[in-house]
């Protein structure tokens, strides 16, 4: 009888034990152990997506690091037989005193005219893109693409089906046109001003073609 006792009390003990050393094993600093507790908890979405934005940000030039280029052709494809396409130096027209009167430096919108506000628009202009006139300073800071001649004045045969071509007095301001009302009208003026201009290397008015156009192919 004494025996039989023993084996309970011992059976007992060593059931007691196995189960305090399983619990021991799963959770070895004591107390309640659970399922989450051990498995990492997933970063929200607001986390996921801040971080995302800030890496994309910091990969992302400062706009003040901006850059015109420096030179650039015109009329790449022209379709003129005769007169080809014409080198432009971009970085003497922005920033030297290319006015007529040789006196300031030529305003960004007097050939990105659709880069202002309408308030400062004179006619025969009417499309506005922007809410402040485009300057240097105004590009940098901003993240808006500057509208190109060919984004509404198109070649002749090849208006997109959603567009029409701009008119000015009663002709159709194709890219041809658009590129002489605006370059010669400049030109003009300034020999107009400025009869020595005639003389420089490169100068031309709307009667020097060549001077301007590369010899077409």
């Amino acid at each position: 009888m004494k025996n039989l006792v023993k084996l309970i009390v011992f059976s007992s003990f060593a059931c007691l034990a196995a189960f305090a050393f399983s619990c021991g094993a799963i959770n070895p600093g004591g107390g309640s152990a659970s399922l989450s507790s051990a498995t990492p908890t997933p970063a929200s979405n607001a986390a996921v997506n801040t971080a995302t934005n800030t890496a994309a940000n910091a990969a992302k030039p400062p706009a003040g690091n901006k850059k015109i280029p420096k030179e650039f052709t015109l009329g790449k494809d022209s379709l003129d037989a005769v007169h080809g396409a014409v080198p432009f130096d971009h970085d003497t027209h922005a920033f030297a005193k290319y006015s007529p009167d040789g006196k300031s430096v030529v305003g960004c919108v007097e050939c990105h005219h659709t880069d202002q506000p309408k308030s400062a628009m004179k006619p025969p202009l009417v499309t506005s893109e922007r809410d402040v006139v485009l300057t240097m300073e105004t590009w940098q800071a901003s993240d808006q693409k500057v509208t190109g001649c060919r984004e509404c004045h198109f070649q002749d045969g090849n208006v997109p089906d959603d567009k029409e071509m701009p008119v000015l007095n009663g002709k159709d301001l194709n890219n041809e046109l658009a590129y002489h009302v605006n370059c010669n009208t400049c030109h003009d003026a300034a020999f107009k001003a400025r009869p020595e201009l005639k003389g420089k290397k490169g100068f031309a008015t709307s009667k020097d073609c060549l001077i301007c156009h590369m010899k077409a192919n």
